[in-house]
């Protein structure tokens, strides 16, 4: 969270395109903060983008490109990693960011599937809002504290919902909620 994860995927959109190259870019259909036809980072950048809702979808846009780009990937159900496997096998080559863990601190299993068929991981670490330092976790917020730990699962959003945090201050900040 707030780690620079969809700006890096917007650098690599770029230098693609800047080298000849055909690019997809995807986006998951239930992440609807911006633009359907748009990635956005937190920092404003952004590129067109197809809005996809299935796998299937994923696999059948995502054939039409030499590059596939995917955003927010733990939106996407697990099977994600066939459909992508799928595109490697036909010489695609495939950049999918999103988050390893929710706001519980358990893998999203769409991630985890991926990281195991994924031919190199780079894990990026946000700043925690709470002490400044490196930030793996994610806090989410309801007027101001910590979510309970059974509140569902996904819920899109931004800052003011989600911040990053660091595993102590993750701990802390449950521990004095109560």
């Amino acid at each position: 969270m707030f780690s620079g994860k969809t700006d890096s995927l917007i650098n690599r959109f770029e230098r693609a395109l800047a080298n000849g190259t055909s690019v997809v870019a995807i986006k998951p259909a239930r992440d609807g903060r911006y633009a359907a036809d748009r990635i956005v980072s937190h920092s404003g950048r952004k590129i067109p983008a197809c809005s996809v809702g299935s796998v299937d979808g994923v696999r059948s846009l995502g054939a039409s490109g030499e590059l596939v780009l995917i955003d927010e990937i733990q939106f996407f159900e697990p099977a994600l990693g066939v459909s992508l496997k799928s595109l490697r096998n036909q010489g695609i080559e495939i950049v999918a960011v999103g988050l390893d863990r929710d706001f519980r601190r358990e893998e999203f299993e769409t991630t985890a599937q991926l990281v195991r068929d994924a031919s190199s991981v780079v894990r990026l670490i946000g700043t925690c809002s709470r002490c400044g330092g490196d930030a793996s976790l994610t806090q989410r917020l309801v007027e101001g504290t910590p979510a309970p730990l059974d509140a569902p699962r996904l819920l899109v959003g931004d800052a003011g919902l989600y911040e990053p945090r660091c595993e102590r201050c993750w701990i802390e900040e449950r521990r004095d909620a109560g």
